[in-house]
């Protein structure tokens, strides 16, 4: 036989199908359209938000490294860095001296830091959004911020301008005019005068020094195994006194990397469900039509390659539309909504050819899979068996009587009958719900306010800074009872915590204050414990410490994170007692169960022995560290044995967190003394404020998301629900013809809307739920506890409800319209 080119007929009879059929046609189209939509929109708009966050974390940290080497470093270390090809960049920090004073403030915050080239030029400049003047080549010469000056009691200076500043350094305590020759703005800690390289070479500090050479390195891949990080960290042979630190994005970037595939992943299954359904229900519903072609002729395999144009002319044409317009929504629409939020910080979207490529990948897969069962179909079965062909499966043999409401029994037996069809619905609607539910929980438990967190989750942290002086006739009493009286008593405090403190003595003994010393010396000392033992065990109040006091409230929070929670009997009544940790290596098992023996400073006499319950690692204890450790005991101990100790800090609580007025209110009382400059304040709003500007538009476009992804999932479902009862209108038209009222046809339905607004929402709490936890302790590098957010999920909760009732009642309207039963039916045929 001689083979019939028919392939321009075919083409041409696809093109005829697909006008004679627009409304359904469209319904695919739209389905393609949003799915390539919402894959482009929801992968453009989300690596940007990575992008976004990335700088965020860049802005926190001050400069952009993945792994910093602090407690010194040598040049043996310095040359294996540089030697590692994985490594791109190597910036230097060392801490060349403290300042002491001014003529201005002698409680200074700032420190005296050189650093090279590549750090400040290369790593620290995209931290820095202003650079006025130069960076210092003189040793007289310093590179300065507006708080450090501040700090200072020189905050209107600028560049050219000059102050004298006491400082110490390794030679001991000098006073020194400085001539500022730059000033910068940008995030990281700001408190910091950047001297020369001349100035450092004279400190006589070296970067072998525990508290002076500091690495930063920038590796090129931003993806690390801990089997590579171990392996790095192994290859350097650290000292007792090193610490190497991933940031908590590379120390967890496979975690992080597997996270994000699940929510691509989450998406894409999505995208799939929603072409998949209206093209299987679509296709299945042509096959009668399939059959009439067969009537006059048309082989299995023509019909085949009918079908296979259809969907290609269907596809590319829903796949260019949802692309372009999810690029109008990527490139504008989303820089808009962030605008209308009050951001003014441009938005700059991230475009990757890869997400171009999956989306017409997954697109393109989706319509082959969704259109090759029904034609499988339509080419297997006869003309006569196309002719009687119905969508409708699972019939049940037989049908019994049931009790309850029959309308909700008939809901219940339509969700049944197809069972494919039905769970396909539901899966597409609570994938999209889930991956919704997965991105509004992750951003909303990444807001500043969320993240944002001190002490106890206080307000405000007020400190004594006084108390930092080796010179106790340099301290003030700034805080007392009558300040805390009077704090607590204003309109906007809800509590105050008060840290009581006093000086002790903790004698030389082999079992506890030997062990410890030992570990204290080889960690942040520059000589030998040997060197200094005889004079420790002569001589224990020059190596004095401090007890410190907590309330009744404070223990049970601090108890709440020990390892091993220690008996608050005996804690409250000083038989017990806890350690500040100061970063030692030592395990609770080195010192649980043994004794720490002190006196009070000023009095010998007043001896106690206490037994050690366990470690505390919160630096809120650490406000005055001794050489011996930090004792903290319960504040009815302190107020028993100790006349008028002294409140270091405190911590307060609002009544409405983040409230300014009562900030403000509190700052302006505790200013009012002869003292108060020289109280420091650590303020949750000062730092939430601080996380926001580092976060920029991250937010916004967080919430740009979230808003697409949600008007994609009710669209997702308008259009499944309007290709299904599209498919069943001869079935509801039976029912009315054979006495069925419209009032309960439109019941049914919307008792199958509520069917399966009931199911995806049951399925988005459970499955949904999971998924989203395992996502969101994948990507949560920073410890934020996981918060699902109320307001938002009620929201869906309540829009899913109302859309799932009444887009069925608006898709029979339009199809049932101002026709007769009889011309509904015999439009179908």
């Amino acid at each position: 036989m001689l083979k019939n080119n028919n392939g321009a007929v075919i083409t041409k009879l696809a093109r005829r199908s697909m006008s004679g059929n627009k409304r359904r046609n469209a319904v695919i189209v739209m389905a393609i359209l949003l799915s390539s939509f919402l894959l482009f929109t929801i992968l453009t708009v989300g690596i940007t938000y990575v992008k976004m966050q990335a700088r965020q974390n860049m802005r926190m940290k001050g400069a952009v490294y993945d792994a910093v080497l602090i407690g010194g470093f040598t040049q043996q270390q310095k040359q294996i860095c540089e030697k590692n090809e994985d490594i791109t960049t190597i910036g230097i920090e060392a801490k060349a001296g403290y300042p002491e004073e001014t003529d201005a403030d002698d409680t200074l915050h700032t420190v005296l830091i050189w650093s090279d080239d590549v750090y400040w030029d290369v790593q620290k400049k995209p931290a820095m959004d202003k650079v006025k003047g130069r960076y210092p080549t003189k040793a007289d010469e310093v590179m300065a911020t507006k708080a450090a000056l501040e700090d200072c009691g020189k905050g209107d200076l600028g560049v050219g301008d000059s102050f004298v500043m006491t400082y110490q350094d390794k030679n001991g305590s000098h006073t020194k005019e400085f001539r500022i020759s730059g000033m910068w703005e940008g995030y990281g800690d700001n408190k910091v005068f950047y001297v020369s390289k001349s100035f450092f070479e004279q400190s006589g500090h070296s970067f072998s020094d525990v508290n002076c050479g500091i690495l930063y390195l920038d590796f090129k891949s931003s993806i690390m195994t801990e089997k590579s990080q171990s392996e790095f960290r192994d290859s350097l042979e650290l000292g007792k006194q090193q610490r190497l630190f991933f940031t908590s994005e590379t120390e967890q970037s496979v975690q992080i990397l597997a996270g994000l595939a699940g929510l691509v992943i989450m998406t894409c299954v999505s995208a799939y469900l929603l072409i998949y359904n209206i093209l299987y229900l679509s296709v299945s519903g042509n096959i009668r039509y399939y059959g009439l072609l067969q009537t006059i002729g048309m082989t299995g395999r023509q019909i085949r390659r009918l079908i296979q144009r259809q969907m290609l002319i269907i596809g590319t044409a829903g796949t260019a539309g949802g692309i372009l317009l999810g690029s109008a929504a990527s490139f504008f629409l989303i820089p808009v909504v962030v605008k209308t939020l009050g951001i003014r910080e441009d938005v700059e979207v991230a475009f990757h050819p890869a997400v171009f490529l999956l989306s017409i990948a997954v697109v393109g897969m989706t319509v082959y899979l969704g259109s090759r069962k029904p034609t499988r179909i339509a080419d297997s079965v006869s003309p006569l068996e196309a002719l009687g062909y119905r969508t409708v499966s699972g019939r049940k043999a037989s049908h019994k009587t049931g009790r309850g409401s029959i309308l909700w029994r008939m809901a219940v037996e339509q969700l049944g009958r197809d069972k494919k069809k039905t769970g396909v619905v539901i899966l597409s609607l609570a994938a999209c719900l889930s991956v919704f539910f997965c991105l509004v929980t992750m951003i909303e438990s990444h807001g500043a306010r969320t993240m944002m967190s001190n002490y106890m989750n206080a307000d405000l942290i007020i400190s004594n800074d006084t108390m930092k002086k080796e010179d106790e006739s340099e301290w003030y009493r700034i805080m007392d009872d009558k300040f805390l009286t009077d704090m607590v008593n204003m309109d906007g405090v809800k509590k105050v915590h008060p840290m009581t403190s006093t000086q002790i003595i903790i004698p030389w003994e082999p079992d506890f204050s030997d062990m410890w010393m030992r570990e204290f010396y080889e960690t942040w000392m520059d000589h030998s414990y040997e060197e200094d033992i005889e004079e420790y065990k002569q001589h224990p109040e020059k190596f004095y410490t401090f007890m410190t006091g907590i309330d009744e409230e404070e223990f049970d929070y601090v108890n709440s994170t020990l390892e091993k929670p220690v008996d608050k009997e005996q804690f409250m009544d000083g038989s017990t007692c806890l350690i500040y940790r100061d970063g030692l290596t030592l395990d609770l098992e080195d010192i649980q169960g043994k004794k720490v023996n002190f006196s009070q400073y000023h009095d010998n006499t007043k001896a106690y022995s206490m037994e050690i319950g366990g470690y505390v690692d919160d630096s809120y204890y650490a406000f005055m560290p001794g050489m011996t450790p930090v004792v903290l005991v319960s504040d009815a101990f302190v107020d028993r044995t100790v006349a008028d100790p002294w409140i270091s800090r405190a911590s307060v609580q609002y009544k409405e967190e983040y409230d300014e007025q009562t900030e403000a209110q509190i700052m302006d009382y505790a200013e009012e003394g002869p003292h108060g400059g020289d109280l420091s304040y650590d303020s949750k709003i000062d730092n939430m404020k601080s996380i926001q500007k580092a976060q920029g538009n991250m937010m916004g476009v967080g919430i740009g998301i979230t808003l697409i992804l949600a008007i994609i999932g009710l669209m997702n479902y308008i259009n499944t629900v309007s290709g299904n009862i599209q498919n069943r209108q001869t079935e509801l038209s039976v029912m009315e013809s054979v006495g069925m009222t419209e009032k309960q046809v439109k019941g049914m339905l919307v008792r199958e809307g509520l069917l399966y607004a009931g199911i995806s929402l049951l399925l988005t709490a459970t499955a949904g739920l999971l998924v989203t936890y395992a996502c969101y302790q994948s990507l949560n590098y920073m410890g934020i506890a996981f918060h699902v957010p109320v307001l938002p999920v009620l929201a869906m909760t309540v829009l899913v409800t109302c859309i799932c009732t009444a887009i069925p009642l608006a898709a029979y309207r339009m199809i049932a319209g101002k026709k007769s039963i009889v011309e509904r039916i015999r439009g179908f045929e």
